[in-house]
């Protein structure tokens, strides 16, 4: 994404055009993986941009608030995980030994949440999931 799409997506969420944000924002539209505020404070001071941690935080916070990003929490992980918010539904397969996470992008819970719906009443406006177990390098390594 380039740059002034960058400042665009964040004029039209009502937030002010920074340096922090726009940067982080980059960073995560480019990144092919879930990052941590650490990863993207590394990627930014790699990058020469002088920065404090806390202002990654706050910068991420503010982001997820307003939905540019997403911020996802993996169940026994110290640190939450980051990635830019391309609106496209999916869910992550996390490997318990490795720590490996790959997106899926099939769900089969879309007609089951019409359903619920129906049943009840309640307006569902998402859900998310995340699949424990072992990927095929643990497992062959694990003789699972």
């Amino acid at each position: 994404m380039e740059k002034r799409k960058i400042v665009k997506t964040l004029i039209d969420s009502g937030l002010k055009k920074t340096k922090y944000r726009v940067n982080i924002i980059d960073i995560l539209q480019k990144s092919k993986k879930l990052l941590s505020a650490q990863d993207i404070y590394e990627i930014l001071i790699n990058d020469k941009v002088k920065v404090n941690l806390s202002t990654v935080y706050r910068t991420l916070d503010k982001l997820t608030e307003n939905n540019i990003i997403n911020k996802i929490e993996i169940e026994h992980e110290k640190q939450s995980l980051y990635e830019f918010n391309r609106e496209d539904h999916h869910h992550f397969l996390i490997c318990k030994n490795c720590n490996k996470i790959e997106t899926i992008y099939h769900c089969p819970l879309h007609d089951y949440e019409k359903q619920i719906q129906e049943e009840s009443g309640f307006q569902i406006t998402g859900h998310k999931i995340e699949f424990y177990g072992y990927c095929k390098k643990c497992q062959k390594t694990l003789k699972i």
